[in-house]
């Protein structure tokens, strides 16, 4: 059985544990994309994202713009910063769409893998957040140094206090729904050895990393002093833990296509328990229409936001 409800401008189709969230306008594609865009790159989310638990509201002052550009900074290169917004388009169309590849134009590397990464491990934490009411344990822009490092491990760590259950979510952009399966499917094939590296490198190390107050106050005493993530999920008494996965992919979007999606993702991606726990799936597709337009459109309003960032604080 399908359910749909509405969320924002979405349609929301649900099935066992799979979700389809089909943005309005999909037969008409611009509208769609730009619409789309407009959401994701909303200064609201941007803040949000920044902030996680404490969300700031949006209210001019050097200080929001600030914190929106440099948020917003984390898709971008020294490269792309130099553009202007008119120059963008040709530019970043010509350097999109490409899978796991570096792009390069006139020897200049522009948008990386790493830049597309990053912004489906942002839309996803955004509806997590938003949508699912889960609680960011850390963004993961925050375990780069440098902004074209690719982010690593675990794409999405969350936590819901009312289950104690802690989110390990995985993410992936690709050009069809099967592109994406196969990725995920393979990343969920070494899961288990992901997720004790994620507790050793980012759980276990508050003194690194700024991990939410709300994880720390559950869990600091016993991450703190266990070695594996084994030990710490016996020592403090978890149970159950869950599995997102993120799909944004190309592909018509047509009446009925959000069945096919939830059909797809509910037979073919894998579901297995993970280190003796109680484990739950969920999984979430967006269809994007075209993955390198949908890219373009995305890159091209994150330099134009940036540059009106960038001019708005220097104007106050």
């Amino acid at each position: 059985m399908v359910n749909a409800e509405r969320y924002e401008q979405f349609t929301i189709y649900k099935s066992d544990v799979s979700s389809a969230f089909i943005y309005a306008d999909f037969d008409k594609p611009d509208i769609f994309m730009e619409g789309l865009a407009e959401f994701i790159l909303r200064e609201t989310n941007l803040l949000n994202y920044a902030n996680t638990l404490t969300p700031i509201e949006f209210v001019p002052s050097n200080k929001i713009y600030k914190k929106l550009y440099s948020t917003i900074g984390t898709f971008l290169n020294s490269e792309l910063e130099l553009l202007s917004f008119d120059d963008a388009s040709g530019d970043v169309l010509d350097v999109l769409g490409e899978e796991y590849e570096f792009i390069s134009v006139d020897g200049k590397t522009l948008i990386q893998n790493d830049k597309i990464g990053k912004i489906g491990e942002y839309i996803f934490h955004l509806l997590l957040s938003d949508y699912y009411g889960i609680h960011c344990i850390i963004p993961k822009f925050r375990c780069v140094t440098d902004r074209n490092m690719s982010v690593f491990g675990i794409d999405a760590l969350f936590y819901n206090p009312e289950t104690r259950s802690i989110y390990f979510g995985e993410s992936k952009v690709c050009k069809t729904i099967d592109n994406a399966i196969s990725l995920i499917n393979r990343s969920f094939s070494n899961y288990e050895q992901q997720i004790k590296e994620e507790y050793k490198l980012v759980l276990s190390n508050d003194e690194v990393f700024n991990l939410s107050q709300e994880f720390k106050d559950a869990f600091q005493e016993y991450t703190s002093v266990c070695i594996s993530f084994e030990e710490f999920t016996k020592a403090a008494s978890i149970r159950r833990i869950c599995i997102p996965a993120f799909l944004a992919y190309g592909g018509e979007i047509q009446e009925g296509s959000a069945v096919t999606y939830l059909d797809k993702m509910n037979k073919k991606l894998t579901r297995n328990q993970i280190l003796g726990l109680e484990t739950e799936y969920l999984f979430i597709s967006l269809p994007i229409i075209n993955k390198a337009q949908m890219m373009d459109v995305l890159m091209r309003k994150v330099v134009q936001k940036s540059n009106e960032y960038q001019k708005a604080l220097y104007a106050i």
